[in-house]
């Protein structure tokens, strides 16, 4: 895993790489993923290990190109992640991809969010990327709101038919 520099704000928060003893907090969070509305046609019970497997992959740095990173307030509690990942663009090639973003419940509302995506933003510029990308479900009108705040703009909507 490359080093990402810590970035912190005026809150007292920072934004830094994670480290093998965060693995177990980072993984707590996974399923929080399912709390922001995944279509009924995805089996949640699948969801999770599979989220778990490549997250932790992630921390573990056997994930080449990728790295989680954790915001802390000024005390070391920790009160979110972000996973970042590269992948390749349909036109532009390689550009930084936000894979997951998980802020505890008890940390919503001051700011962690908008502190990780500008830490996922300074990891894919210092990589080179032109572009930083992420999904997210139509019905989490909360994210698609911080990330539109945070610069972000909707390209494609990926329309799904179930076939089984």
């Amino acid at each position: 895993m490359q080093s990402t520099s810590p970035a912190s704000d005026p809150l007292g928060m920072r934004v830094r790489d994670s480290r093998p003893d965060d693995r177990q907090f980072i993984v707590s969070l996974v399923p929080e993923l399912l709390s922001f509305g995944p279509p009924p046609w995805r089996d949640a019970r699948q969801m999770t290990p599979v989220d778990v497997r490549v997250v932790g992959d992630a921390v573990d740095g056997r994930s080449p190109g990728s790295s989680v990173l954790v915001a802390e307030d000024d005390l070391g509690t920790r009160l979110g992640f972000i996973h970042v990942t590269e992948e390749d663009d349909y036109y532009a090639g390689p550009c930084g991809h936000i894979g997951d973003v998980v802020v505890a419940r008890e940390a919503r509302g001051r700011g962690v969010g908008a502190a990780l995506l500008a830490a996922g933003e300074q990891w894919a510029r210092a990589r080179g990327y032109r572009l930083l990308s992420l999904n997210v479900f139509v019905d989490n009108t909360e994210a698609r709101s911080l990330y539109e705040r945070s610069g972000f703009a909707p390209e494609t909507v990926r329309h799904v038919k179930v076939l089984a």
